[in-house]
C-alpha cells in the first residue's frame, strides 16, 4: 500500500474526510485526486538560508503574480520560526489574500469524500 493510500486511509478513518487535492511527494500520481503543484520553491529542503529565502521570496512577489502555490517544509526549524513570519509579512503587505486551494480554484469542493469518522480497531497502525 502506498504512502498516500495509507494517508487517504488515514484521514478517512479519524476525521471522515479524503482531501480532493493533494501534493503528492516528488510529483508521484495521485490517488484519485486533481494534484497540486507549487510555482514557487523556498528552496528550504535544498539547504538555502533564511536570507537566501527572503531574498528569492521577495523578488517573486515583487513579479506581482496573482497568485502564488508555496514550497515550504514547516519541519525546518529556521522555516518554521524564521522564514515564515516574514513570508506571511511580506505577502499581507503585497495585499495578498490567504485562501484554501479549493477556492484558489474558484471555490471547488474541498474533499473527494466525507463520511463518519471511524472508531478506533486493530486496523489503525503507524
Amino acid at each position: 500500500m502506498s504512502q498516500m493510500t495509507r494517508t487517504d486511509e488515514a484521514l478517512t478513518k479519524i476525521l471522515g474526510v479524503k482531501p480532493a487535492f493533494v501534493h503528492p511527494p516528488y510529483v508521484a500520481a495521485a490517488n484519485g485526486q486533481s494534484i497540486v503543484i507549487w510555482d514557487f520553491d523556498s528552496g528550504d529542503s535544498a539547504g538555502a538560508s533564511v536570507e537566501q529565502m527572503e531574498t528569492t521570496y521577495q523578488n517573486t512577489i515583487n513579479e506581482g503574480p496573482s497568485s502564488t502555490l508555496i514550497l515550504n517544509h514547516e519541519t525546518y526549524e529556521s522555516t518554521a520560526h524564521k522564514f515564515l513570519p516574514f513570508d506571511l509579512s511580506a505577502l499581507q503587505a503585497k495585499g495578498y489574500q490567504f485562501v484554501t486551494v479549493a477556492e484558489c480554484l474558484g471555490g471547488l469542493e474541498p474533499y473527494a469524500a466525507v463520511t463518519e469518522p471511524a472508531v478506533r480497531d486493530d486496523t489503525w497502525t503507524c
